[in-house]
């Protein structure tokens, strides 16, 4: 199925959609999470997280690349048929629709906790809400050029955090390895679950315009993430003692809250309020993934309900019930089980599969 010319992404908007459906709320505890695994020395799960996730996204390049003008839908059926690539796409759609829920409910809490703590949960969705159905209104161009606007606007935020690095404490990283290798590999799982988002590329490859440059795309997208990631973890790294880190909840604001300024105090609402803009940006793929597989399941082109619909039910589930932090991290911790094989398991398999039938057809055609 050919894309509108409209509808067309430069490589810079594919970039930086990819890099914006990543980042999310788990790099504002990403420090402690890793801290509690394994001391300083997760920056080194960081990267390895950042080799198997290229990895996982140069095998989605590869199968998309097969069938330039085709969407997902059209690729899973042609290699698994239409009753098993529409079972995968529900599995896939509904995996979508729980991280988006699990982020929005993260942003609600975030930011009644830190900033609007004498509002209500309801409020703050309505508000959040109403940037996401603006952009879903103009589609996956005007949301790739909304990622590009987050990028910049908000990219002043992780150079803010080297600001008290003034009070540092290098010796806080060292001795390297200290714990041995063992603890950095248990701590690359918390590592993958912070690099989901690459697979929004199966969406956003039929409307990328120069697709010869999707798996370099793909991999600075990627390396965008890791860098970001780095600089975070080892400023609370340096700022923080080993054992204080694993003790704080959100150590990313528990680092801005020594940053003041004569006319101004508490500068990490300053902060989340800027970041707002970044978890709006990461909660629309998720939704972009869900509207879209249901539009390729009922065969529309062009059908915006399912959008609305979608949205419409995450925001009254706000007036209804909110879950507690501690059931927030249970549901989290289940649904990264199942995390691990569809974002990670199901490209590599799938990509095998098809080289596999490829060369296989090809052999039996002589």
């Amino acid at each position: 199925m050919n894309k509108s010319i409209k509808n067309k992404l430069t490589l810079l908007q594919y970039i930086l959609g990819i890099n914006a459906a990543q980042i999310g709320t788990s790099i504002l505890t990403l420090p402690s999470d890793l801290a509690k695994i394994t001391d300083t020395d997760g920056w080194v799960s960081i990267v390895i997280g950042w080799l198997i996730a290229n990895t996982v996204s140069l095998c989605i390049i590869g199968v998309m690349a097969k069938h330039p003008g085709a969407t997902v839908y059209d690729v899973l059926t042609c290699y698994l048929g239409k009753w098993l690539g529409g079972a995968w796409m529900i599995v896939w759609t509904s995996s979508a629709l729980f991280i988006a829920v699990i982020i929005f409910y993260r942003v609600l809490e975030l930011i009644q906790l830190w900033v609007l703590s004498n509002t209500s949960n309801a409020l703050i969705a309505v508000l959040f809400m109403i940037p996401v159905f603006m952009v879903f209104r103009g589609g996956i161009r005007i949301f790739a050029r909304y990622a590009e606007f987050v990028f910049f606007f908000t990219l002043w935020l992780p150079i803010l955090l080297l600001v008290p690095l003034k009070d540092a404490e290098f010796i806080f990283m060292l001795p390297l390895l200290k714990e041995g290798l063992l603890p950095i590999v248990h701590a690359v799982p918390p590592t993958l679950i912070s690099f989901i988002g690459f697979e929004f590329a199966f969406i956003l490859y039929p409307y990328l315009e120069n697709k010869q440059a999707a798996a370099k795309g793909i991999i600075i997208a990627n390396t965008i993430t890791l860098l970001m990631y780095l600089q975070i973890t080892v400023s609370c790294f340096l700022y923080f003692s080993p054992d204080e880190i694993t003790r704080i909840l959100w150590p990313v604001l528990t680092l801005i809250k020594p940053i003041e300024f004569p006319f101004l105090e508490r500068f990490e609402i300053i902060f989340i309020s800027y970041y707002m803009f970044i978890f709006s940006a990461v909660f629309m793929p998720f939704i972009f993934i869900v509207t879209s597989n249901l539009k390729q399941l009922c065969n529309k082109r062009i059908w915006q309900l399912p959008a609305y619909i979608v949205l419409s039910l995450i925001l009254a589930s706000s007036f209804v019930y909110i879950p507690t932090h501690s059931q927030l991290q249970v549901i989290s911790e289940w649904w990264n089980r199942e995390a691990y094989i569809v974002s990670y398991a199901f490209p590599v398999l799938f990509f095998l599969y098809v080289t596999w039938y490829t060369r296989w057809k090809n052999k039996s055609l002589f």
